[in-house]
């Protein structure tokens, strides 16, 4: 994990109805690119909804909340 995900992880566990990529940039002090890009590397963040923004769409990203005693593939 690089610093900017476990920043981002620990943003999406305080809020757990998600965030939007701008809401990040503003909670995690990091470009929307590299936000972008490290959201795409991890494995338990993923798109819950989309809310509409003006004339534009924004993807609602969430963490995967897996159970303690799951079994690993």
């Amino acid at each position: 994990m690089t610093p900017l995900q476990n920043r981002i992880r620990d943003a999406l566990n305080k809020q757990p109805d998600g965030m939007t990529v701008g809401q990040l940039v503003l909670t995690v002090r990091g470009s929307p690119e590299a936000i972008r890009k490290a959201l795409s590397r991890m494995g338990d963040s993923y798109i819950d909804r989309w809310i509409k923004e003006g004339w534009n769409f924004s993807a609602v990203h969430c963490l995967v909340a897996v159970p303690e005693d799951c079994p690993r593939p």
